[in-house]
């Protein structure tokens, strides 16, 4: 993925994220570039362990502290989604394109209204 002109693996920022909080079973990190145009922003998908719970923003500032201290600081975490489970193959690949498939409707729901 490519953030504000820098290049990553999703993997890195996955095993970053996953060690900024102990509620945190597995996160899946994926690129989207916003419709307005200009670069693409970081969305992190996050899947909860049993009998937690938390908030999306409190993630998102755990989050972003993370990357900015153990990657680059100048990558910004956009969005944080909390999901059940994650889309897998049979082998049990996360498929991140169809994370970044629902990702694309969803913007371009907000575009039309």
């Amino acid at each position: 993925m490519n953030l504000g002109g820098i290049k990553t693996s999703s993997v890195e920022i996955e095993r970053v994220c996953e060690r900024a909080d102990e509620c945190i079973m597995e996160t899946a990190a994926i690129s989207v570039a916003p419709a307005s145009g200009g670069p693409e922003q970081l969305i992190i998908f996050v899947v909860l362990k049993k009998g937690y719970s938390s908030d999306v923003e409190t993630l998102k500032k755990k989050f972003s502290k993370a990357i900015q201290s153990n990657l680059n600081p100048l990558f910004k975490v956009s969005a944080v989604k909390i999901v059940a489970v994650f889309p897998r193959t049979a082998s049990n690949k996360l498929l991140r394109r169809v994370l970044k498939d629902q990702m694309k409707r969803e913007q371009s729901l907000h575009r039309r209204i």
